[in-house]
């Protein structure tokens, strides 16, 4: 098992350093993402959000944004609301630094990780879609969140930044093209404790329920091309194995 896992980060740090010696000029294959987030979502009514200006000095300034927020009225009740922010990332031409993993804009804004995993979700007829579980919490108000995200490319989908780096260098190799990538978060608070009003307070079991629920209602909504599905690369499998306490 040790050979293995060895060999694997060898291939992958071969793989990785051969990049530097590819051709710099290639065609570009759009994202299947749509950047417009719809209005409504089923039961879900969005608001345009903001992006941060965190986040914004972290990428490159062609780097593209879409934000929103969502809310509904929890179900059997009649003052109590949910809500769940979406937020999308579009690579721009400097692809090195248009686009990187959460993880970083998460510790950027003042949040530590808690648990982390690469989970799968099944939409439509059962496809399944690589995602990445983070669980957040804010080291000065104490907020806890969870969130999921994943990559989408022309026609790849994954939660791997290393598989998603293998995928560039056999695109590159093999037909010349770059992937223009996207991420997506999707991301609600772990309400729990007194006076939340109006908020509705929520375990980790029940959002992430209602998180898991939302993707595969919006899903369809912000692609638009088949994808495919991306086995993790060797790295983000032992990344995932992370210890969860959540």
């Amino acid at each position: 098992m040790i050979r293995k896992l060895i060999t694997a980060q060898i291939i992958l740090l071969l793989g990785l350093s051969s990049i530097y010696f590819l051709p710099r000029g290639y065609d570009i294959r759009e994202s299947a993402i749509i950047m417009v987030l719809p209005n409504k979502v089923n039961e879900w009514f969005g608001e345009t959000m903001e992006t941060s200006e965190v986040v914004i000095n972290a990428l490159a300034d062609d780097t593209n944004y879409s934000q929103s927020q969502y809310k509904r009225r929890t179900p059997n009740t009649e003052d109590k609301i949910d809500v769940i922010n979406t937020f999308i990332v579009l690579s721009g031409d400097d692809m090195n630094n248009s686009i990187h993993r959460p993880e970083r804009c998460l510790a950027a804004q003042g949040f530590e990780i808690l648990a982390s995993e690469e989970r799968v979700i099944k939409i439509n007829d059962n496809i399944p879609i690589p995602v990445r579980r983070l669980v957040s919490r804010h080291l000065n108000t104490g907020l806890e969140q969870v969130s999921y995200y994943w990559f989408t490319g022309a026609k790849v989908i994954t939660a791997g930044h290393y598989s998603r780096t293998m995928t560039d260098i056999l695109d590159r190799l093999t037909t010349g093209t770059n992937q223009r990538w996207a991420f997506v978060t999707i991301t609600s608070p772990i309400i729990k404790g007194e006076n939340t009003h109006p908020f509705a307070q929520h375990s980790v079991e029940e959002t992430d329920f209602m998180v898991t629920d939302f993707i595969t209602k919006i899903f369809g909504e912000i692609h638009n091309t088949c994808l495919l599905y991306t086995s993790p690369s060797p790295r983000d499998v032992e990344e995932s194995r992370m210890p969860s306490s959540a």
